[in-house]
C-alpha cells in the first residue's frame, strides 16, 4: 500500500486511471526530456524523487537553469527512480486527509492544510488543522 502511494508514477497512473484531474506529469530518464517538457506545459514545474517517504528534494523550476540543478538533486536522493516532473499550479491549496488505523478501523483521522505551497514539503510539513 505504502508503494502504491510513494511511487508517483504508480499513483499518478492510478489517479488517471479513475479520471481525478491531476497536473500534467512525467516520469523522466533524461534531462533533455525534462526540459521539453517543462518548455511544452511552461514554467515552473515541480521536481521531485519518484520514490521517496520524507518529501525531501521536491522543489519548483522557474527556469531552464534551475530546473538541472534540481533534477541532479531529485536523482542523487533516488538513484533507483527516476524523478518525476509535473505542471506546477500557483495558488494551488494542498487538502490531506490523514487516518490512523488498528486492526482495520480508523481510530483518529484529521483533514488538514498545508501552508506552504502546494506539492512541495520536506516530510515535515506545516499544517493548518479546522477548529
Amino acid at each position: 500500500m505504502i508503494d502504491n502511494a510513494e511511487d508517483r508514477n504508480k499513483f499518478s497512473a492510478m489517479i488517471d486511471e479513475i479520471g481525478v484531474q491531476q497536473p500534467k506529469w512525467l516520469e523522466l530518464t533524461s534531462t533533455d526530456s525534462a526540459l521539453d517538457f517543462a518548455n511544452s506545459v511552461g514554467y515552473p514545474v515541480l521536481v521531485r524523487p519518484s520514490y521517496v517517504l520524507s518529501g525531501a528534494a521536491m522543489n519548483v523550476a522557474w527556469s531552464d537553469e534551475q530546473l538541472k540543478a534540481f533534477l541532479n538533486e531529485a536523482a542523487t536522493v533516488s538513484k533507483d527512480h527516476p524523478v518525476v516532473i509535473s505542471d506546477f499550479i500557483e495558488g494551488a491549496v494542498e487538502i490531506e486527509f490523514d487516518g490512523v488505523g488498528r486492526k482495520g478501523e480508523i481510530i483518529a483521522a484529521a483533514i488538514h492544510e498545508h501552508i506552504e505551497n502546494a506539492g512541495v514539503h520536506s516530510g515535515d510539513a506545516t499544517l493548518v488543522l479546522p477548529p
